[in-house]
């Protein structure tokens, strides 16, 4: 994915404007934006588990994001421990973030 949040500056203004969600598998901090387009960024440290396991939730979630409408930022945070992390969990916890983001931020056109 091209348009990603990579800055700390990114990161700050969505943790301090946003709207927060909480689901079994993950957390994430949502935003508007006025760019048009779906952006990503994710708060992994190596606490919640080693780099194949934090590799592999982000692929996760990047794979589901078009579901997204589009003018987003997303910060995504781990829940817990990422080792045995089901498939199953994390759609499901991504298609009720993506409901909460439509239902919050309006227009439904995603």
């Amino acid at each position: 994915m091209k348009n990603t949040l990579k800055k700390g500056y990114q990161f700050r203004r969505v943790y301090r404007t946003g709207k927060a969600f909480k689901g079994k598998t993950f957390r994430a901090v949502f935003r508007r934006n006025t760019l048009g387009c779906i952006r990503l960024g994710f708060s992994l440290s190596s606490k919640s588990g080693k780099a194949v396991s934090r590799n592999l939730m982000k692929r996760r979630i990047r794979s589901l994001a078009p579901g997204i409408k589009r003018g987003v930022d997303v910060v995504i945070l781990p829940a817990g421990k990422l080792d045995g992390l089901r498939w199953k969990a994390v759609r499901a916890d991504f298609e009720r973030l993506v409901k909460v983001i439509s239902e919050t931020l309006g227009d439904g056109d995603g």
